[in-house]
């Protein structure tokens, strides 16, 4: 019986490659590899939502050519392919995408053309068919969202929009409810839920975090090591696991040749209003996909959970 292990799922852009592809990062081998899929179309360039299900990730819009698409496809971490789906009903880029009671909810990303007509619309993952929504909002439809994530307690969709303004999103009455604006503008990236706050990355090393109802941001202390970086991707490494896992290029080191790197943080609360990150040690990806000849982009940065460990053939050189 081949045991389960969980595996980090990467989509990176290595110029001068056309479009991006996905690499994995082996917890037990702690190397970055490619994965070589076939497909007849290319995968979008950039600004695609990404959706994790069970073994795989579905890839939701995003820009070809610098146009929104309204391609979806799901790639499946256990045999390592794509397959396309049923497109949805209007193109999208930068969208937010979550799954909610067997159904796939996309919101926004459609640009100046949003209404309230068209700004939501639903895939049935058992039909597999799209349908929009109507949605009512006390206010604008956002034109662009800039985070998204999946409250699971109220079974609701938490976003904040190109303003810093934060809003919610229930399917039971599909409705929009109006949050708070963001305390501090700043760069944020990659927002994750963990044990009821926020937490995001930010620059020069830095993790912050806040509740969702305040988005008054604090920096997670006892990260310094971190501080001469700038994290490039920032993920929860699990469902039930609370650590945070991110990463960066060494490039500002001047090293030969350019090398992509993680840690994993565990986070400790010693007090109401201030919290602690450990690190529990760096992790080398494999130097021979990465070269100072190339530009690296870490498009987006995903987990798959229970994913059979990968056979260890697949790591060797």
């Amino acid at each position: 019986m081949r045991c389960l292990e969980s595996n980090i799922y990467l989509w990176l852009h290595i110029l001068p490659e056309p479009t991006p592809r996905w690499f994995i990062l082996n917890p037990v081998h702690r190397r970055l590899k490619p994965i070589h899929l076939k497909s007849d179309k290319a995968p979008p360039e950039s600004s695609s939502a990404f959706v994790l299900r069970s073994f795989g990730v579905f890839v939701v819009g995003g820009l070809v050519n610098g146009k929104p698409t309204s391609d979806v496809s799901f790639f499946d971490c256990f045999d390592n392919t794509w397959q396309s789906l049923p497109p949805m009903k209007m193109p999208r880029a930068s969208a937010s995408a979550n799954i909610i009671d067997q159904k796939m909810y996309v919101l926004g990303g459609c640009g100046d053309d949003a209404d309230s007509s068209n700004w939501a619309e639903v895939f049935d993952l058992d039909t597999e068919t799209w349908e929009f929504l109507s949605v009512t909002s006390p206010r604008k439809m956002p034109l662009s969202i800039r985070q998204s994530m999946l409250m699971l307690q109220k079974n609701e969709v938490y976003a904040v929009d190109e303003d810093g303004q934060s809003f919610s999103f229930s399917p039971s009455d599909n409705s929009i409810s109006n949050g708070v604006a963001d305390s501090k503008p700043g760069y944020r990236s990659d927002w994750c839920w963990i044990g009821g706050f926020l937490f995001c990355g930010s620059s020069r090393g830095k993790i912050l975090w806040c509740s969702p109802y305040e988005l008054n941001w604090k920096e997670v202390k006892g990260l310094d090591e971190l501080s001469e970086y700038d994290i490039s991707k920032l993920c929860r490494k699990s469902d039930k696991n609370k650590n945070i896992v991110v990463f960066w290029n060494s490039s500002s080191l001047g090293s030969e040749p350019l090398e992509i790197w993680s840690a994993e943080i565990s986070l400790e609360l010693r007090h109401p209003h201030e919290l602690w990150g450990r690190l529990s040690g760096l992790v080398l990806s494999s130097h021979l996909i990465l070269s100072r000849t190339h530009t690296v982009a870490l498009s987006s940065c995903m987990l798959c959970l229970s994913v059979p460990e990968i056979p260890q053939s697949l790591f060797k050189n």
